[in-house]
């Protein structure tokens, strides 16, 4: 798995109907994406841009950039960007994913991914086939073309889609969400708890937060040694604002550092 992909998967959250059981009504977090979907309103928009910046092993490691690009009919290209930098910076890595976002499904259609590590290049791409339960996926590498077909269930997210699941949640103290995940290679379940509330500071300022508590269910180097957890912001944009998890190489904390709105509010600037 690369940096962009451990960073998502640190990250998490759903873009479509997810599994919820709360402490007053389990089918309350259905209904309000359905109530979303009906009134078009979301916490996001066309033209969001939220930095980030990577902290491995208590050293600057990187940065990233997530944002939400401009709509093609009901599709969103949700932009992921990572490099290495400080010290990290002696070893070149350097990745683009995209996550094609269906905003009227809330779903995502599938991904692409171009990296750039040491010693080796490629471009991935997966596109989901909900209806008969596949992933198809390319992997370019070295002028060699790799076609596999994976099974995946109905709901499906991938690495950035699962983040916007999240923050479309209602996030109450006691819900739990448990989410199919496909990080480009296998499929894994993102287990997720509201535990509570917590104000915290970061380098783009003072953030009212909901703190999750994260099962990633990951394997080999990235398995998770520990829970992982998310900060969203607690107002109705649930801006990622903090992610820790401890893999098997060592712990990992990206930090927002800037935050700019889309829609309307991106357009006036």
């Amino acid at each position: 798995m690369t940096i962009t992909a451990a960073l998502l998967a640190a990250a998490l959250a759903t873009a479509g109907p997810a599994t919820s059981t709360s402490n007053s009504n389990s089918n309350s977090t259905s209904n309000a994406t359905a109530t979303a979907t009906a009134t078009g309103e979301l916490p996001f928009a066309p033209g969001e841009q939220i930095d980030l910046v990577i902290d491995f092993l208590h050293v600057r490691a990187g940065e990233a950039r997530l944002s939400v690009g401009q709509p093609e009919g009901p599709v969103w290209p949700i932009f992921c960007q990572g490099k290495t930098g400080g010290l990290a910076s002696l070893l070149d890595i350097r990745e683009h994913y995209v996550s094609y976002w269906d905003a009227e499904r809330r779903a995502s259609r599938g991904t692409d991914l171009n990296a750039i590590e040491p010693g080796d290049r490629h471009t991935d791409r997966a596109r989901f086939d909900r209806e008969s339960g596949k992933a198809l996926v390319q992997v370019l590498r070295k002028g060699r073309l790799t076609r596999t077909t994976q099974d995946v269930p109905g709901d499906i997210q991938d690495l950035a889609s699962v983040l916007l699941a999240l923050r479309l949640a209602p996030l109450r103290p006691g819900d739990r969400y448990e989410l199919p995940v496909f990080s480009g290679k296998e499929v894994f379940t993102l287990r997720a708890e509201v535990e509570g509330d917590e104000t915290l500071e970061t380098p783009a300022g003072r953030f009212d937060t909901t703190r999750l508590k994260v099962q990633l269910g990951l394997k080999d180097q990235f398995r998770s040694q520990r829970d992982a957890h998310l900060w969203l912001s607690r107002d109705p944009r649930h801006i990622p604002v903090r992610m820790t998890a401890d893999f098997a190489v060592g712990s990992v904390v990206v930090t927002v550092s800037g935050y700019r709105p889309g829609g309307a509010q991106a357009a006036s600037r």
